[in-house]
């Protein structure tokens, strides 16, 4: 536990320039805000056009199990209830998991978010790190190291994309390991999958669910509610039991349950959001690649990975960034990234040309 309070003592999650407003002594304004990753679009019209009539969700009971969130799961991939549990944000399934299934020992793909660690720790379990390195862009250079380091443990942590890195780990390798090792739990974190390019030929969403796989989801970050909490876990019908036998009930709030059917009115909306990101991602990719001091690495989601070098320390950078209204996420107390590596999530493309100007001009 010590370890624990140590990592948390170290970690923040993003979406907070106001810790480092007043860390560099700057006075206390409104940021452009780089360090979340959600749809640049923002919520769909839909729902701000029908914001009225959720009020009316707040006073009464929600279901039990979030059905409103069940039925998107069912009617958008095809997901039986038997296969799905709805729960406040992908974060609640995150820390249920390890509590439920009480594994001894975790491998953790890294540099990956932090709650993976944090969940497995507060339920007695042992972690060891899998690193991804910057030589390799953050990709997976050695399946057989990967195989060797699964035999010692009796569950993988992965995200796909990975955050914050963006990489993709090909599916048909994740399902080759899932077969090699049946006895094995592989817990898939699929928050951003919506953003990736033909993501449906990439989603283990879209697969029969396995008997060792589990995948998480999330809601917020691709509809852009990351206020309302919305997402859940799919696997399979005995795993899913057993989830739902230790939930808290009524996790998922009114308006949030309310929310979830709307989303499948949404199409035009996803694809527009799926063309401007990858629209943002080539040309903010190509210019930071061109500016001295700055390395992108590739990404599949709506944001990127990147490396400051033109200075000795990231903070000369955040510093520049924050005083003149805008803010990128420091990525220095992720494991292996502690050398300068900051994370950038895609705005519309206005606000993304006035973080180009701003790093250009240091």
């Amino acid at each position: 536990m010590g370890f624990l309070m140590k990592t948390q003592a170290q970690y923040r999650h993003g979406g907070a320039p106001e810790f480092d407003l007043r860390r560099f002594n700057l006075p206390h304004k409104r940021v452009c805000d780089f360090s979340v990753n959600l749809n640049p679009l923002g919520s769909p019209m839909m729902v701000r056009e029908k914001w009225s009539e959720f009020f009316l969700a707040i006073e009464n009971y929600p279901s039990i199990h979030g059905d409103g969130v069940t039925r998107y799961y069912e009617d958008r991939f095809g997901i039986p209830s038997r296969n799905f549990l709805a729960g406040n944000g992908s974060t609640e399934m995150i820390y249920l998991v390890p509590k439920v299934f009480r594994f001894e020992h975790v491998l953790i793909v890294t540099p990956s978010y932090h709650d993976y660690e944090r969940a497995s720790i507060m339920a007695g379990t042992k972690v060891t790190r899998f690193p991804l390195l910057s030589k390799n862009r953050f990709s997976l250079s050695n399946v057989n190291e990967m195989i060797r380091s699964l035999k010692n443990s009796d569950a993988l942590w992965l995200g796909r994309p990975n955050n914050p890195t963006g990489t993709l780990m090909p599916k048909e390798i994740l399902l080759e390991l899932a077969r090699m090792f049946p006895q094995k739990w592989f817990i898939i974190d699929e928050a951003f999958i919506q953003f990736v390019d033909r993501w449906k030929e990439q989603s283990l969403l879209c697969e029969e669910p396995k008997p060792n796989i589990l995948i998480i989801h999330s809601l917020t970050k691709f509809y852009a509610l990351a206020g309302l909490r919305l997402g859940g876990v799919v696997g399979s019908a005995e795993a899913i039991s057993r989830l739902r036998q230790a939930k808290e009930p009524w996790t998922v709030n009114g308006v949030a349950e309310k929310i979830a059917p709307l989303l499948l009115q949404c199409a035009d909306y996803e694809q527009e959001a799926r063309s401007l990101v990858a629209k943002e991602y080539k040309k903010i990719f190509r210019k930071l690649a061109m500016l001295d001091g700055i390395t992108p690495f590739p990404s599949t989601a709506n944001f990127l990975l990147c490396q400051w070098h033109k200075t000795e320390n990231l903070d000369d950078l955040m510093r520049h960034l924050l005083s003149r209204g805008a803010y990128v996420r420091d990525c220095r107390n992720f494991p292996g990234l502690e050398e300068g590596f900051f994370r950038v999530g895609f705005r519309a493309p206005r606000e993304n040309d006035l973080l180009l100007s701003l790093l250009s001009s240091f």
